[in-house]
């Protein structure tokens, strides 16, 4: 009886051994398995968070697309309102001062007025289609130059005079200060040949 217990007992030690062991294992093993899940979790949550970031990337581009949208409409309406109240307004004629005499310098806007009762009969002949007043574009180096200029060509003895004296007004007019660099003028063959010429006599020394 007592060997039997004896060999009870020890089956028992080893049958709880193994079972130990096994459950070691599968303690192991589920580790093993729970790492790699959490890991798995741990991708997909960075991948959540890699696409939240770009929704609210795309939501707020969206939102600056929409407001630039409206700015654009509001623009268009704007300049769809600007056009039909220029083609209402009155037409503003330019008349063109300096057709042959190309200078460097600024443009300049001359209102000129011509009064009919103080001109000769053969200067109201000569300028009877002038109605109010004309603005002449022309290029000077100052607001005294243009005035004088305009003044010579049309003066108040003969019935004109000079309302007004300013910067030109419409854009893209401008003439480089630099003769040689103006777009209004080009070098004539004289100048270009004569420059080596000129450069070469003041680098040589002056003679006694």
């Amino acid at each position: 009886m007592t060997g039997m217990m004896l060999y009870f007992a020890l089956g028992l030690m080893v049958l709880t051994v193994l079972s130990n062991r096994y459950w070691r294992r599968q303690l192991v093993v589920t580790r093993i398995a729970m790492s790699k899940l959490k890991d798995k979790v741990d991708d997909v949550t960075r991948e959540v968070a890699d696409v939240a970031s770009d929704y609210a990337q795309l939501a707020h581009n969206s939102a600056e697309m929409e407001k630039r949208v409206q700015k654009a409409e509001i623009d268009l309406q704007a300049a769809i309102q600007e056009l039909e109240q220029k083609k209402d307004a009155p037409l503003n004629r330019y008349y063109v001062f300096d057709r042959n005499e190309p200078r460097p310098g600024r443009f300049w806007e001359v209102a000129v007025r011509f009064n009919p009762s103080g001109a000769s009969f053969a200067e109201q002949r000569g300028y009877r289609g002038w109605s109010g007043i004309r603005r002449y574009l022309l290029i000077a180096d100052g607001e005294r130059e243009a005035q004088e200029r305009v003044a010579a060509r049309y003066p108040r003895k003969a019935g004109f005079e000079v309302v007004e004296v300013v910067g030109c007004r419409l854009n893209g007019l401008s003439v480089n200060r630099i003769a040689e660099l103006s777009t209004f003028r080009k070098p004539s063959r004289e100048e270009e040949d004569g420059a080596p010429a000129r450069l070469q006599s003041r680098m040589s020394p002056a003679r006694s």
